[in-house]
């Protein structure tokens, strides 16, 4: 797994990622804009935790001001040298601006990773897919399904006879629904489809 973060004026968030995911990683991957006196101590801050923890890592030094030409260069230096790896996308610290392009960057790319953003007070960490974020277009039969499911109808039986559609129709809704992010190979609600079908509940 590559954990990839956003480095900024202070370095504890990704301090307290590595540690997080620590048995897990391949390497870190440090995204900012080192000019600045305060981003250089930070940095080096960070790095001396990774060397200590003797974790491999790579700097991609940018220019956030420059929007486009940072989506280009995350994409060139961390996508495409790193097919086919699982990432982790720690977004907790950094510029606003960095964090919007490294999003950017990986949508645009197609990828899947995970997002995680821990709180400012440290309580919470919350984490959520990149394909969480893409638009699910629904229509009322879609709707229908999984407010059939949300209510404990999960074959593909239960749910064409409860919600009166042809089992083909209904085989196909639930494939799209798949496709979507919505529900499993089991026909379970994910976390996306459970908050859809809680902003389409009355």
């Amino acid at each position: 797994m590559i954990l990839v973060v956003t480095l900024g004026f202070d370095e504890k968030f990704q301090i307290r990622a590595l540690m997080r995911r620590f048995n897990d990683l391949e390497k870190v991957i440090v995204v900012g804009s080192f000019n600045d006196e305060r981003a250089k101590k930070a940095l080096e801050s960070f790095e001396n935790v990774m060397k200590s923890a003797q974790v491999n890592y790579e700097l991609v030094e940018v220019d956030p001001h420059n929007f486009y030409d940072t989506i280009i260069t995350i994409t060139k230096k961390i996508i495409n040298n790193n097919k086919g790896r699982m990432f982790v996308l720690n977004i907790s610290g950094g510029m606003r601006i960095l964090i919007i392009e490294l999003l950017f960057a990986f949508i645009f790319s197609g990828l899947e990773a995970e997002v995680e953003i821990e709180s400012e007070d440290f309580n919470t960490v919350v984490s959520f897919r990149l394909s969480d974020m893409y638009p699910a277009h629904l229509t009322q039969d879609h709707i229908r399904i999984l407010m059939s499911i949300k209510q404990g109808y999960t074959s593909i039986n239960s749910i064409h006879k409860r919600v009166d559609m042809s089992l083909s129709t209904t085989w196909r809704r639930l494939k799209e629904l798949r496709e979507m992010g919505l529900i499993d190979e089991e026909n379970r609600l994910t976390v996306k489809g459970e908050l859809v079908i809680k902003m389409y509940s009355p």
